[in-house]
C-alpha cells in the first residue's frame, strides 16, 4: 500500500462493472445518480445512532456527580472510548492523504472538524475503458464521475487500532483501511486481520454498525429497526463502554439516593444495594456474565427483536435469554450451532478458545470457575488497575494464582521443577499461555488448565512447555511432564519425537499455529530459554507467508532477535520486496558467528553440523503447510 500527501478533496466511490455492454453504461449512471441522491453531510444523520438515553438509563455525566473517583479511573479506560463520534478530539489518524493498494483508493480530508472520504477502484480508469466508458468524459460528467465523497461519522476503538464509519448507500460501514495506533500507520482493512489473501475482493465492507457493533460498543444499544419502513431508527443509551453497561440502568438509584435518609440507611446497612448492581457483590457466576456480554462469541437469541428492540441484557439479568454462545460441543468436538463459514475460528481443536476478546468463552470451561469460584474480577479491575490491560493490583504476579491456591506459595520450585525468579516458575505462562490471538499479538488462554502434550500431539494445539522451550520436541516436553506429575505416556511420531515442535508449527502448522508461534520467537521469556541466533532462519520463511498477519508479526518478532533490531522489511509490501526481505535476512544470518545452538539442539532445529540450515528438510516441511482457510473474527 502507498500513502501519499493529498491537497485537494475528491469525492466517493462507485465500482463499475466489467461487463462491455450499453446496459453497463446505464446501470453505472443509474447506481452514481441514487448515490449522490443523499445529502453529504446533513445535520442529523440518520445513520448515527441517536444518543438519548431512555427512562431507566442516567448515563456516566450523572454518575461523576457522587461517585467521581470513580468516573475517572473509567474515563481513562479505552472502553469509553471503544465508540465515539468522529471528532478531532476523537480521530487518532493523519487525515489529509491518499492510501492506495492495488484493489482500492481512498482520499483522506478534513473540513474544519468534520472528516471525509472518497473511495474508488485503484483500476477505475481500466474497468471504465472495459465497460466502453470514456474515462475523460466520466469526469465531466456528474452522472458518470467514479467519485462521491462520504463523510466519517463515528470512530472504534483507540488502543490498538482504530476503524472509522461512514455512510454508504444508507448503511453505516467501515473505511476499508484502519488506522495501526501502534505501528503509526494507515493498513487495508484486509491486511489487518487474520484472514487468507483469498478474500480480498475490492469491495466496501458490508458489516454494519448499527446491527453488528451495536450489541457491544454501545450501551443499550438498539438496531431500531421499523418494520412497516424497514428503516433503521436506531438508539443508545450512551456511546462506547460505560458505567451502565456493568452496573444497570442508574435511574432509580439516583431517585432513590437524592433522599439524603436513604443514602444514611445505605451507608449503615450491611446488605447490598438494591437499586444498583455491583458486579463484585454478585456470585462468581453473574458477576462473570457482566464481562461476559461482550467478552464473547453469540447469536442474539432472537435476532428479529434484537434489530427491533436491542439485545435486552441488563448488568445482573439472565444473559442466557439474550445471548447464544458459540459453546464448544465437547461430545462430537464440534460448535454447538456455530460451524464457522469460509474458515472463521473460535476454538482451537480440543475445545479451547482462540481469539483474543472471548475470554468469558475460556474461562467458563476452566476448573476454576466449574467448581471453583474464579471470574473475571479474581485479576481484574476496572477502577485500580493499569488501562492497558486492566489487571488488579498484584494480579500480574503468582498473587494471581496464590489467592485460591496458597499451599503451593510455601514451595513454588517444588511444584514447577524451575528456579522461583524464572518465567517458568510463573504460574499464569504454564495454566495460562498465549495461545489467543487478536490485534497483533498473543493473548494469554482464559481457559486455566495444564499443558497436556497428548492434545497437541492429536490436535496441534500448542502447549506451554514447548513455547518456551522452542527449541525442545514434544518428546521431551512429555518426559518431563511424566516424571514430574506423573502424566501419561504420550504415542508420538517420529517427527513430533525428533524436530522441535515450534518449527512443526511455524512451518507445517496452519495460520493460528503459525502466528501463535512466531509471537513466541520474539517472546523473552522464550528466548532465554531456548535460544536466540537459530530463530532467525525460520522467521525468515515467514516473512513470504500467504497471511499478512502472520508476516507482521514475524517481522515483529525478528526485530527482537540479536544484530535484527533494525531489520527494515513492508508486511504489505510487494511479493517481490518480500521475497527479498527473505534473502537479506538469511544472507545476514549466515554470516553470524552465534546463528546456531549446540549439539543435540541443532538437530532438533534443523542445522547440521556446521550450523547451517538443512534446507531440503525446510522446504519439505513448508510444502505439507496447512492451507486450510482460517479467520480469526476479532
Amino acid at each position: 500500500m502507498t500513502e501519499t500527501p493529498s491537497t485537494s478533496a475528491s469525492t466517493g466511490r462507485a465500482a463499475v462493472p466489467l461487463v462491455l455492454s450499453c446496459l453497463v453504461l446505464t446501470v453505472v449512471a443509474a447506481f452514481l445518480r441514487a448515490a449522490k441522491s443523499e445529502p453529504e453531510s446533513p445535520p442529523l444523520d440518520p445513520r448515527i445512532p441517536v444518543a438519548s438515553a431512555d427512562e431507566d438509563f442516567a448515563t456516566s455525566q450523572a454518575c461523576r456527580r457522587c461517585h467521581p473517583g470513580e468516573y475517572e479511573s473509567w474515563h481513562a479506560s479505552y472502553h469509553r472510548t471503544m465508540t465515539q463520534l468522529a471528532s478531532p478530539e476523537a480521530i487518532r489518524a493523519p487525515f489529509d492523504r491518499e492510501l492506495k493498494d492495488n484493489v482500492l483508493t481512498c482520499r483522506l480530508e478534513r473540513k474544519s472538524d468534520e472528516f471525509y472520504a472518497t473511495i474508488f477502484p485503484t483500476d477505475w480508469r481500466e474497468r471504465y475503458l472495459a465497460a466502453g466508458i470514456d474515462p475523460d468524459h466520466a469526469l465531466t460528467d456528474p452522472q458518470l464521475s467514479p467519485f462521491s465523497t462520504k463523510r466519517v461519522l463515528m470512530t472504534t476503538g483507540s488502543h490498538h487500532m482504530q476503524i472509522y464509519w461512514l455512510e454508504n448507500a444508507g448503511r453505516l460501514v467501515e473505511l476499508p483501511f484502519y488506522y495501526h495506533i501502534d505501528g503509526g500507520r494507515w493498513v487495508p482493512r484486509d491486511d489487518s486481520v487474520l484472514a487468507p489473501p483469498q478474500n480480498r475482493d475490492g469491495q466496501i465492507s458490508s458489516s454494519e454498525w448499527r446491527t453488528l457493533c451495536i450489541e457491544c460498543h454501545a450501551v443499550g444499544g438498539n438496531p431500531g429497526l421499523n418494520p412497516r419502513t424497514g428503516r433503521l431508527e436506531s438508539t443508545v443509551n450512551e456511546f462506547g463502554i460505560s458505567c451502565e453497561a456493568c452496573h444497570g440502568p442508574a435511574q432509580e438509584h439516583i431517585r432513590h439516593h437524592s433522599n439524603p435518609v436513604n443514602r444514611y440507611r445505605q451507608h449503615l446497612a450491611s446488605a447490598p444495594d438494591s437499586t444498583i448492581v455491583n458486579p463484585a457483590r454478585m456470585s462468581h457466576r453473574k458477576s462473570a456474565e457482566v464481562c461476559g456480554q461482550c467478552h464473547t462469541s453469540f447469536d442474539p437469541q432472537n435476532r428479529q427483536n434484537f434489530l427491533q428492540n436491542g439485545l435486552g441484557y441488563r448488568a445482573g439479568g439472565d444473559m442466557e435469554k439474550t445471548h447464544r454462545h458459540h459453546r464448544f460441543n465437547f461430545q462430537d468436538n464440534s460448535l454447538a450451532g456455530f460451524q464457522g463459514e469460509a474458515g472463521l475460528r473460535t476454538y482451537w481443536k480440543d475445545g479451547t478458545c482462540c481469539v483474543g476478546g472471548d475470554e468469558y468463552l475460556g474461562l467458563i470451561e476452566s476448573p476454576c470457575f466449574q467448581r471453583g469460584e474464579m471470574s473475571c474480577l479474581s485479576c481484574h479491575s476496572m477502577h485500580d488497575s493499569d488501562p492497558n490491560d486492566q489487571l488488579a493490583r498484584k494480579m500480574d504476579s503468582d498473587h494471581a494464582c496464590l489467592q485460591c491456591h496458597s499451599e503451593l506459595g510455601q514451595d513454588i520450585a517444588a511444584h514447577t521443577h524451575h528456579t522461583v525468579d524464572s518465567a517458568g516458575s510463573r504460574c499464569y505462562n504454564c495454566h495460562m499461555p498465549h495461545t489467543t490471538y487478536a490485534l497483533f499479538t498473543a493473548m494469554r488462554s482464559h481457559r486455566v488448565g495444564s499443558p497436556d502434550i497428548s492434545i497437541s500431539a492429536k490436535t496441534g494445539k500448542p502447549n506451554a512447555c514447548n513455547l518456551c522451550h522452542l527449541d525442545q520436541t514434544l518428546g521431551w516436553s512429555a518426559r518431563h511432564l511424566t516424571e514430574w506429575y506423573g502424566a501419561d505416556a504420550v504415542d508420538l511420531s517420529e517427527e513430533q519425537r525428533t524436530t522441535a515442535a515450534s518449527l512443526l508449527w511455524l512451518l507445517k502448522g496452519d495460520a493460528a499455529q503459525r502466528v501463535i508461534t512466531a509471537w513466541h520467537m520474539g517472546w523473552q521469556p522464550a528466548q532465554k530459554a531456548s535460544g536466540t541466533g537459530w530463530k532467525t532462519a525460520f522467521l525468515a520463511q515467514l516473512l513470504e507467508d500467504p497471511y499478512s498477519v502472520v508476516r507482521s508479526i514475524s517481522h515483529t518478532a525478528l526485530t527482537r532477535l540479536p544484530h535484527f533490531a533494525e531489520f527494515e522489511y513492508d508486511y504489505i509490501g510487494s511479493p517481490a520486496d518480500r521475497a527479498a526481505a527473505k534473502q537479506r535476512a538469511m544472507r545476514k544470518w549466515e554470516s553470524l558467528a552465534d546463528r546456531a545452538p549446540p549439539e543435540p539442539a541443532r538437530r532438533r532445529v534443523l542445522l547440521d553440523k556446521k550450523g547451517n540450515l538443512r534446507r531440503a528438510a525446510v522446504e519439505k516441511l513448508i510444502q505439507q503447510r496447512d492451507d486450510t482457510p482460517v479467520v480469526i473474527a476479532e
